[in-house]
């Protein structure tokens, strides 16, 4: 029997050689998401959709290169919250953050009975299976960068999601209760219940260590990069995947790698390019853009002022599971 021929048998019996295997990761393709049409859609969904009727009112961004979604491990929406409305309290298995793009202290995320204010620029984290709401009680509508490791729980089967008996959970802990109970120094009779503990990394403090540190070195593929560290011990922002924000300084250009990781970027400051895989894509404020795995990039800075991108790498989990591979390129 010829090979093809065996291929053709096999293909019938829904079976395959090891010789016909594909090699390399999977091939879908960078992309970038304009701040204006995304706001946009955010805009007409705020006119067209109830918060009421939909329980979350976000833009998904979707890669036109895969079925689903913008990365195969990462979902990202937008989501906006108008005066006086409530996103109804749930629990999912997928971890998630929100990124506040335009916020107030008079609008909150609720997480495991804990009141986090959201301004802009903070970080705040739901760690999986953990009780969370929304509400705006401010004069403004709310908008924030919602990032969640639902696409990489649902490839292995694990999503779930459960809502709370009532519209809002109960507030059940002083206002700065875990930056008090996880800060530098701790009270030694409370231990927190959970390993990954909801928290608000506040930007007044996030953007003034970047300050601090501009006049460093830095590293040379990605700038003055921060990441958003586990209160509690020190690891990752979450199991799964883990927040960074880098800084790059007026003209700067950074040099060439890659990784086995994917990396999702939101400009949130400045204008600037990045090379991914040979193709460039420029980027302004509020701009989006994803790097796939094995993908060559550097970062440029086009103005000479400071631009600074957020982002959302699942670097965690592949080196958890020892796939995680790094080359510089330059």
């Amino acid at each position: 029997m010829e090979i093809a021929e065996l291929n053709r048998w096999l293909a019938e019996r829904n079976l395959g050689g090891h010789w016909l295997q594909e090699h390399g990761p999977e091939k879908w393709k960078p992309y970038l998401w304009k701040w204006s049409e995304v706001y946009e859609a955010l805009c007409r969904a705020g006119e067209a959709v109830p918060i009421d009727k939909s329980g979350r009112r976000t833009i998904q961004l979707k890669n036109p290169s895969l079925e689903r979604g913008m990365t195969h491990t990462i979902h990202i929406s937008v989501q906006l919250v108008k005066p006086g409305e409530i996103a109804r309290a749930h629990r999912h298995v997928a971890a998630a953050i929100r990124y506040v793009l335009k916020g107030s202290d008079k609008a909150f995320t609720v997480v495991e009975g804990e009141r986090f204010p959201m301004q802009e620029g903070d970080l705040i984290t739901t760690p999986n299976w953990t009780w969370h709401d929304h509400y705006n009680g401010s004069g403004e509508p709310i908008i924030w960068l919602d990032g969640l490791d639902v696409r990489l729980a649902s490839y292995l089967g694990a999503q779930f999601q459960e809502d709370f008996r009532q519209e809002q959970q109960p507030i059940e802990k002083p206002d700065s209760y875990s930056a008090k109970v996880l800060g530098h120094a701790r009270p030694s009779w409370i231990k927190p219940s959970r390993r990954v503990p909801p928290f608000r990394y506040r930007w007044e403090e996030t953007y003034s260590t970047l300050l601090a540190l501009k006049q460093s070195e830095g590293d040379p593929f990605d700038g003055v990069r921060l990441e958003y560290t586990n209160p509690y011990h020190g690891g990752p922002t979450l199991t799964t995947f883990s927040c960074e924000i880098q800084l790059l300084r007026g003209g700067e250009k950074t040099k060439a790698h890659r990784h086995t990781s994917t990396t999702v970027y939101h400009a949130f400051r400045g204008k600037g390019a990045t090379e991914i895989g040979g193709q460039t894509f420029q980027w302004d404020q509020g701009d989006l853009f994803v790097v796939p795995p094995w993908h060559s990039h550097r970062h440029e800075n086009l103005s000479k002022d400071d631009s600074i991108l957020f982002s959302i790498t699942d670097r965690p989990a592949l080196e958890v599971l020892a796939l995680y591979r790094e080359e510089p390129l330059e």
